[in-house]
């Protein structure tokens, strides 16, 4: 994996989510962060999300991009919601509905205490905050998130052009710069498979 990235290992990730989990102040959050260990979303495409996505099984997500020469480059990807992540999202939609938080289909999925979109700003602090929380060091971001979820199917799949669908690179090139380094325990596993006994074709 690149030294650049960062991402949670499978003890800090459940940590996190168990601490939230058991906050009634942290229901956005734990809800927020799930989304994008799932689906890997960056975090400014997560907050783009409106309430009506909520309830669809995919949803078109426009992502960053640029040509070759620089140009920038308006994109779209398909994400999937699974069916656990769709039951967690009607869950939350009834916990924006007791705090009175609109519902119309083009009010945005996480609200601010204004009652206004969350801001990739606020959404930085909070985390700060949860990590704290859970006693996690290590000077992640939310961007962590997306990492861990694109290592997470990496690691799973072995299909860098999956991954790279998946995350919505324009080019596999891309993904491979960032996450095909070999695991330690792959090499490990490569010295064993090396040192069974076959006969040479």
């Amino acid at each position: 994996m690149s030294p650049n990235i960062k991402c949670f290992d499978l003890k800090e990730e459940e940590t996190l989510l168990n601490v939230l989990g058991k906050r009634k102040d942290a229901e956005r959050a734990h809800m927020l962060y799930r989304l994008m260990l799932v689906t890997g979303l960056r975090l400014s495409e997560a907050l783009r999300l409106n309430v009506e996505d909520a309830s669809r099984t995919k949803v078109d997500v426009q992502v960053k991009g640029w040509t070759r020469d620089g140009e920038k480059l308006a994109r779209f990807k398909t994400v999937y919601f699974p069916k656990d992540l769709q039951e967690r999202l009607v869950r939350f939609l009834r916990f924006k509905r007791r705090r009175g938080e609109s519902l119309a289909p083009a009010a945005p999925l996480f609200v601010s205490r204004e009652s206004a979109r969350l801001s990739c700003r606020q959404t930085q602090r909070d985390f700060k905050k949860w990590l704290k929380e859970a006693g996690i060091e290590g000077g992640f971001t939310p961007h962590a998130l997306r990492h861990t979820a694109a290592t997470k199917l990496l690691k799973r799949t072995g299909n860098a052009k999956l991954v790279q669908r998946y995350l919505g690179h324009s080019d596999v090139a891309t993904t491979l710069r960032f996450y095909v380094d070999v695991f330690p325990e792959d090499l490990k596993n490569a010295a064993e498979l090396l040192s069974e006994r076959r006969s040479c074709i």
